[in-house]
């Protein structure tokens, strides 16, 4: 029984666990981009469901006004810049995809006081994690069957105990 107990409650918390990576030692993959000294942290999968982010550090002296990421679909988001910052970040929510895809391109450019512009392109994933349903739906089935193997043996055992008689 207390067996029974410690499988439900390692189920029950199992699932509130997993967490989205905000830091830069967490993240996958890191490009950096000597020539505007910048550095971007960013994990190479895309989780459909979960927040994605994108760390990105400013170089030391920092003339650069936008930097734009954009996907291949258009869609895109610019990140004005805070020259009180050192390390910022932006993120896509997890619904911004919702089927699979390898390999895909992230276009991001920069853009300096005077307008002239640097681009570069980052390859991703995007992954879509099994349904969380289906966990529960093993570990519903698991309880069932076990009360129903339980319950077989306490009419079993009442049988064998009548048959006694």
């Amino acid at each position: 029984m207390r067996l029974l107990a410690l499988f439900l409650t390692i189920l029950l918390f199992s699932g509130s666990s997993l967490a989205e990576c905000r830091n830069k030692d967490c993240m996958t993959a890191q490009f950096e981009l000597e020539t505007m000294g910048h550095t971007f942290h960013y994990d190479e999968v895309f989780n459909i469901g979960t927040n994605w982010y994108i760390i990105f550090d400013y170089p030391e002296n920092n003339t650069n006004k936008t930097i734009t990421f954009e996907f291949y679909n258009g869609i895109s988001k610019v990140h004005e810049y805070d020259n009180d910052l050192v390390t910022d970040s932006i993120s896509f929510s997890g619904s911004t995809f919702n089927e699979e895809k390898l390999n895909l391109v992230l276009n991001i450019t920069i853009t300096n006081e005077d307008n002239s512009t640097s681009d570069f392109n980052l390859k991703i994933d995007i992954n879509k994690p099994p349904a969380d349903d289906l966990f529960y739906l093993w570990g519903g089935m698991t309880v069932f069957w076990t009360a129903i193997g339980a319950y077989v043996l306490y009419i079993s055992s009442k049988f064998t105990k009548l048959r006694d008689k």
